[in-house]
């Protein structure tokens, strides 16, 4: 009898079982792999997605505090009367400026001035 590789053969019956194995643990290796990397490519996806919402809302937020800022730095509480000069101001919309010391006695450079210059 000749030692031919026939299906009957229990070596290579043996020999083709062993390999099978392998190849399936290969298999099962693989797949694993692949499991694994497309769940942390999921995670991964979703972190992206997180980060750039919050980004979004990162850059929204300053530029609505831009636009609060420029709205109230540019807001005047009270509008200024006009200048002195122009025709539209009355005397009662000028400013009164009343300059007095700490003690509430004006200075001497801001009373009324008196008919002579020198007192003899």
């Amino acid at each position: 009898m000749s030692r031919s590789s026939s299906r009957l053969d229990p070596y290579s019956a043996q020999m083709r079982e062993d390999q099978k194995n392998i190849v399936n643990g290969l298999l099962s290796i693989i797949w694993d792999n692949y499991d694994t990397t497309r769940k942390m490519q999921s995670t991964v996806d979703s972190m992206y997605k997180m980060v750039i919402f919050l980004v979004v809302c990162i850059v929204l937020l300053i530029a609505l505090g831009l636009l609060v800022a420029c709205y109230y730095g540019c807001r005047r509480h009270d509008p200024l009367p006009p200048p002195q000069s122009s025709p539209e101001a009355t005397v009662a919309q000028r400013p009164r400026y009343h300059y007095q010391s700490e003690r509430g006695v004006s200075s001497p450079l801001h009373q009324p001035r008196k008919s002579a210059p020198i007192e003899l």
